[in-house]
């Protein structure tokens, strides 16, 4: 089965996505990837310390993300993939994982973000990493939680004239 759901939420894991989308996906495994929080132990152990026992949780560097992805033992999983940053999700798919879809989720207000939707705020760096993830044909959908209605982040940032 492979993604089940690659979400970018500057959060990682928290309760919306151990018990909204975990309830909604059904995943095997919930699948961090941050270089800085893979190689920080004590990060690490909190954010695994919030996975549920029966679900499986990998902390993982861009590099590890890459080569667990396109191993085997992924293509036979439901993996929630969890990136804090767009950029992640440009060099995954530059290294060839295969990402048809992305849930933008939770990128909360920093200053120099503008806000696109109730949970959602972008720089000029978050535009450039979504826009070549449209322009590779990539879906973004805004939604924060499973019930909520999905905003089209490319009609968002004008990426489209006629956007569906």
């Amino acid at each position: 089965m492979g993604l089940v759901q690659v979400r970018i939420d500057d959060r990682l894991i928290h309760g919306q996505v151990v018990v909204g989308w975990r309830q909604a996906l059904n995943p095997d495994r919930i699948m961090l990837c941050s270089d800085e929080v893979a190689t920080t132990d004590w990060q690490k152990t909190i954010y695994l310390s919030a996975v549920p026992p029966d679900v499986s949780a990998s902390v993982l560097t861009l590099q590890e993300t890459v080569a667990e992805l396109l191993s085997e033992r992924a293509a036979h999983e439901r993996i929630l993939l969890l990136v804090d940053d767009p950029k992640y999700i440009v060099d995954l798919v530059a290294a060839g994982v295969p990402i048809q879809s992305v849930n933008v989720a939770g990128m909360h207000f920093k200053p120099g973000k503008n806000q696109i939707a109730p949970f959602i705020f972008v720089d000029d760096r978050d535009i450039a990493n979504l826009r070549l993830l449209y322009e590779r044909g990539i879906h973004l959908e805004g939604r924060d939680v499973p019930t909520r209605s999905p905003v089209n982040i490319a009609k968002e940032l004008k990426f489209c004239t006629v956007c569906g």
